[in-house]
């Protein structure tokens, strides 16, 4: 009996009893739907809040410190251009301004204070966009020229846009900042769907004009964002070069030195959350065995009611391995089917969890994310299939063994 004739005869048995190949097929669809959803649930939060972290601003460092002197971080300033020129691609200060007055932003007699919303503004340089990965949406951003010049300019984001200016363009307006006046040369598109009380709120002026908008001492508070230039100095640069510099500077004066990569953060939690999805899966992969034991039990049950059938055909000239085959081929249709069945059942779970997800993430702190689909890997979906294939035929072969042994004139003799 040749191959397709086996597979013939097996998928026949299967369709004369369609109600006990489907329940059959039911542990092997919960298992693999399972694993499915938990483990693209996992990966997925853990891209998903990867991707928000990049859009912060790529191989991003943050520093903070006090205690050092001015200049200190002149030097500290030009270290970074100077010796760590070839692993930093980029730096930027970000010092806050606080608006101690409580004057607020202004345009004409529309005001927005810091009353009942938070408006963050920042002084930086050149580079404070591409740092922070904030994308110019009209006008442009500021430069060295404005930096130099302390020129009174900034850049808004785009919920200051729409508070102020709705869909009027904002570019050579003035707006009043801490009782003094700002031209808009720029306006940042929003991270945060230009909500209020998130980063879309932000000004941004040239750092130069610091020390006339606040009172300045010979020791300050001093933040900065770095860009790494490589994601493989994120480590050296935040746990070596940059507190070896600095830190026993602020420490001196009882002051601290802080350097914070959302990067590496994020990196360990992806590896968490891999350790998370395998054992997430490894559980819900018992489900899958429990299927494989019922794959076994209903194989054994049809060796048992086909005992005649299996004589006559060995009677006929059937070979030991016609039958081992015919049987294999049944669990191992049974699991396949159950298989596919489990895998389409696991991505509109690992989709439904997707949006689940991204309602729960898109209202934390961290820019929005416009598309994201939480789907299974081709990886882990052919994996799913071919373990669901393997457990057909592993816990196929004792039945389809026993049924290859039995004795013609034993089976013959079975009513």
């Amino acid at each position: 009996m040749n191959l397709m004739q086996t597979i013939r005869m097996a998928f026949k048995s299967i369709m004369n009893n369609k109600l006990r190949s489907i329940l059959t097929m039911l542990g092997i669809i919960i298992g693999v739907a399972s694993v499915i959803a938990i483990v693209a649930f996992v990966q997925g939060a853990s891209t998903l809040q990867r991707m928000q972290y990049e859009a912060l601003g790529a191989n991003r460092i943050d520093v903070s410190g006090w205690g050092a002197k001015n200049q200190d971080w002149k030097e500290f300033e030009q270290y970074l251009d100077t010796e760590l020129a070839d692993k930093v691609e980029a730096w930027s200060p970000q010092s806050q301004f606080y608006d101690w007055q409580g004057e607020g932003v202004q345009y004409r007699a529309q005001k927005l204070t810091n009353e009942n919303s938070s408006t963050y503004m920042y002084f930086g340089n050149q580079n404070y966009g591409k740092v922070t990965n904030h994308v110019i949406s009209a006008g442009r951003d500021i430069s060295e020229a404005d930096c130099n010049s302390r020129a009174r300019v900034c850049v808004i984001g785009d919920t200051i846009r729409k508070y102020f200016f709705g869909a009027m363009s904002p570019l050579g307006q003035k707006l009043r900042i801490g009782g003094k006046s700002f031209e808009i040369i720029g306006v940042y598109e929003g991270k945060y769907g230009g909500k209020i009380n998130t980063e879309d709120q932000l000004i941004v002026m040239p750092y130069t004009l610091q020390g006339s908008m606040m009172s300045m001492g010979g020791y300050s508070d001093k933040q900065y964002i770095i860009m790494a230039a490589d994601s493989n100095d994120l480590e050296e640069l935040t746990n070596t070069l940059l507190p070896e510099f600095m830190q026993s500077r602020c420490e001196e004066s009882g002051g601290y030195f802080y350097a914070n990569s959302n990067s590496l953060m994020q990196q360990q939690t992806e590896s968490g959350a891999n350790m998370m999805a395998l054992l997430g899966g490894g559980i819900a992969g018992i489900s899958l065995l429990v299927g494989g034991i019922g794959i076994m039990n209903i194989m054994l049950v049809s060796v048992t009611e086909r005992t005649r059938e299996i004589g006559i055909r060995m009677a006929i000239g059937a070979r030991k391995r016609d039958i081992i085959g015919q049987f294999l081929i049944e669990a191992s249709v049974v699991s396949c089917f159950g298989g596919v069945i489990g895998i389409v059942l696991g991505c509109f779970l690992s989709a439904i969890l997707g949006n689940l997800l991204m309602d729960t993430i898109q209202a934390s702190y961290l820019p929005a994310i416009e598309q994201f689909t939480v789907l299974p890997s081709p990886a882990l979906i052919i994996g799913a299939f071919l373990f669901s294939a393997l457990l057909g035929i592993i816990f196929g072969l004792y039945p389809a063994n026993k049924a290859s042994n039995l004795q013609p004139v034993d089976a013959l003799r079975t009513q």
